[in-house]
């Protein structure tokens, strides 16, 4: 009911019913009306967000960065108290990333990247317009807290020699650089690697004598193994291949490597392809190597590991890998002579983040005992018994077994309470969230809903997932509606807070949409993680004929069918892939969706095909183009009607702003209702909290003014 109206009926009460009845009536009024929303999207994403898990290996010490209202620190704790403590004092929503945290193996020292890389120009990024500029360089912290962060040397990774006195950083060559008060070993060099290629520091021998190293040659890489004291490098069975993952044996005598295909001129990487790989030992004194394992030829595929390298070499002498043999993605263990795998995971499900424990048992987080969210086991070193240790319906994940055996460290969340550190023994229980250790007042707990979990049927018999919002019991009548589209497309949402941060502010915001009076269905369309193989790589996905669309429709049909929402205000929006997807649907159906806000999507996929981008890992080939435009958006822009909100960073790596451009002059062209938002300096992943309240407040406004959730 509007104020105007309120206030007429008001007038006309007084003169004819007097005072009680009036009380009598303005109750009445105000209790048919919706409720006002009880929070803001600021409250929901006021909790500090913990990320970067990391542990010392021979002490139970723990770090990690958290993000509180876009001020990043580091934090540091230690068993069996786990008090937590702040060991930098960072005071600015700056956008300045925390990443590469490594502990040394005794606890002392944690060392860091703080801020962005550089663009093709050479400028760092800086989303908050520092006119100075802005640098990613290497520091390092005590990690009980008793000194300052010290600026180490630019780079952008970070690694301890052995020995914990130096280390070893990443810049635009491999250098090496002492800790604060130690003295350096006589081979640490500035400059410790000049050999052709972009080299990256692999591992350390176990005696420390000799460093593996990726040297990427572009179509092709090698492993190297540089003698640090003889300054000399051996190449380790090199080929015309791609190698990768260099782990060392537990006695220093060979290394294991990946070996995938090399790219062929003309070929670039397709993450809709299943790649075959091998695993290869070379003999670290001769460099000769021979292969002992090759997956079949639907093993392979772009997996996401979430930090955890791809081939390990447990204490046991076994090598660990993943694989997707069994069209999930799955670890397993081999003798390093050769044979058949045995699964250290194993279901219907995949497994994520992975660590090896002291007693040789494999810890992981996936979703093998409920698909929707994730859950940590553990396998005993034989791998016979795979052991549930967290409830089923919690997002816990990045389990580290602790130094000692007592203790494994992991995040975790719930529908309700967001991202955690938290610490559990070793046998499994309640995890004990120790930071953040309460929640900020205004943070609006009990206000969360549950979302439920539900399945869909595409017209083509496609079955998919989505998680689904309920607005508060006060909100009458018909609802307005969204479909939540997430990028990637290789991601799953989940029916609790996210483990990314990305999909973390997202899961807030669909939260919070909920509670203004919006249906909101969050989809796991086909393409996406979590659910298999066949799943992942669905024909006719994306540029070759956005077959995932189907999935959207199907989201739109059960909304529709729904007796309290309104089919004439379903709205959609999206990131990057999910923003495809939202320009889709308004360029193929105004019909059906009254508006959408598209956050850096995907346009034209000709555009993707030149490269420069993460959009164009798709290997499309010049005979594909047209069908790569049939499929993008702008191929049905004669056909859009409804308003869309377009929201951009013009400092975006992974989806060109070019793509935001062009939709943009196209829509303004036909004279179409198109709404902007573009953010200078900003990366993809929205860097600083002031961006994603931005982002989230003007998305919420333009759907208000277009779906009227308050009617």
């Amino acid at each position: 009911m509007s104020k105007g109206r309120a206030g007429g009926m008001r007038r006309g009460a007084v003169r004819a019913l007097g005072m009680a009845a009036l009380s009598s009536l303005l109750s009445s009024a105000f209790a048919a009306a919706p409720a006002r929303p009880a929070f803001d999207i600021d409250d929901l994403l006021s909790a500090p967000q913990p990320e970067q898990l990391t542990a010392a290996a021979t002490v139970p010490v723990i770090a990690w960065v958290a993000n509180e209202r876009g001020v990043r620190n580091l934090w540091s704790a230690r068993a069996p108290q786990f008090v937590p403590r702040k060991l930098s004092g960072y005071e600015e929503d700056d956008g300045q990333l925390l990443t590469g945290l490594q502990l040394s193996r005794d606890g002392r020292w944690l060392a860091y990247v703080r801020g962005g890389s550089a663009d093709a120009a050479g400028s760092n990024s800086n989303p908050d317009w520092n006119p100075d500029g802005r640098e990613q360089a290497v520091w390092v912290v005590a990690s009980d807290g008793s000194g300052q962060p010290q600026r180490i040397a630019a780079g952008r990774s970070v690694s301890f020699a052995p020995g914990g006195d130096a280390l070893i950083v990443q810049g635009r060559s491999l250098g090496c650089h002492a800790l604060p008060g130690a003295a350096a070993p006589s081979w640490c060099k500035e400059a410790l690697l000049k050999t052709r290629g972009a080299n990256s520091a692999g591992e350390f021998s176990p005696d420390g004598k000799s460093l593996a190293f990726v040297s990427n040659r572009g179509d092709h890489s090698f492993i190297g193994l540089l003698d640090l004291e003889k300054r000399q490098v051996r190449w380790m069975g090199a080929d015309f291949n791609n190698d990768a993952s260099p782990a060392f044996s537990p006695d220093g005598r060979r290394i294991a490597f990946l070996r995938t295909d090399a790219a062929r001129p003309g070929e670039s990487f397709d993450l809709t392809k299943a790649n075959p790989f091998e695993i290869w030992i070379a003999d670290t004194d001769t460099g000769l190597a021979n292969r002992v394992f090759r997956s079949s030829d639907n093993a392979g595929g772009y997996a996401q590991f979430n930090g955890a390298d791809p081939l390990m070499w447990s204490r046991d002498g076994r090598l660990i890998f993943a694989s997707e043999q069994s069209g999930w993605l799955h670890w397993y263990a081999l003798a390093p002579e050769g044979g058949t795998p045995q699964a250290l995971s194993r279901g219907e499900c995949e497994a994520e983040s992975v660590a090896l424990a002291e007693d040789g048992a494999f810890v992981f987080s996936g979703n093998c005992a409920q698909i929707d969210y994730r859950q940590v086991f553990s396998v005993d070193a034989q791998g016979k018994a795979q052991t549930l240790l967290t409830a089923k319906q919690e997002i816990a994940v990045e389990p580290l077994p602790l130094a000692g055996g007592e203790w494994i460290a992991l995040r975790h969340a719930d529908a309700r309470r967001p991202t955690a550190i938290a610490v559990m023994p070793r046998a499994g229980g309640e995890p004990r969230r120790i930071f953040p250790a309460q929640l900020p007042e205004r943070f609006p707990l009990d206000a969360l809903v549950q979302p439920a979990t539900i399945t869909l049927k595409a017209s083509d018999g496609i079955v998919s997932h989505a998680t689904v919002f309920e607005p508060p019991a006060s909100f009458k009548g018909k609802r307005p509606a969204l479909v939540y589209v997430h990028g990637g497309p290789i991601r799953q949402m989940l029916p609790g807070w996210h483990y990314s941060g990305y999909y973390y502010s997202d899961y807030a915001n669909n939260q919070w949409l909920a509670s203004r009076g919006y249906v909101v269905l969050a989809l796991n369309y086909r393409d996406g993680t979590g659910y298999g193989q066949t799943f992942r790589l669905a024909e006719k996905q994306g540029p070759r004929g956005a077959s995932e669309y189907q999935d959207v429709l199907a989201a739109h049909a059960w909304l529709a069918a729904r007796g309290d929402v309104d089919a004439r205000r379903i709205g959609i929006y999206g990131g990057s892939y999910g923003g495809f997807l939202t320009s889709t649907a308004l360029a193929r159906n105004s019909d059906l969706f009254a508006a959408g806000a598209d956050r850096h999507g995907v346009h034209d996929w000709r555009e993707s095909a030149k490269g420069g981008d993460n959009s164009g890992l798709w290997g499309l080939k010049p005979d594909e183009l047209e069908l790569a435009f049939q499929s993008s958006p702008v191929s049905r822009i004669d056909g859009w009607r409804s308003p869309v909100l377009v929201i951009h960073g013009d400092d975006d790596r992974a989806v060109k702003f070019a793509q935001g451009i062009d939709l943009v002059e196209r829509l303004r062209e036909r004279k179409l209702p198109v709404q902007t938002l573009v953010i200078p300096d900003e990366d993809h992943l929205f860097l600083r909290h002031a961006t994603w309240l931005q982002v989230h407040r003007t998305t919420e406004a333009f759907f208000r003014r277009q779906l009227k959730p308050g009617d």
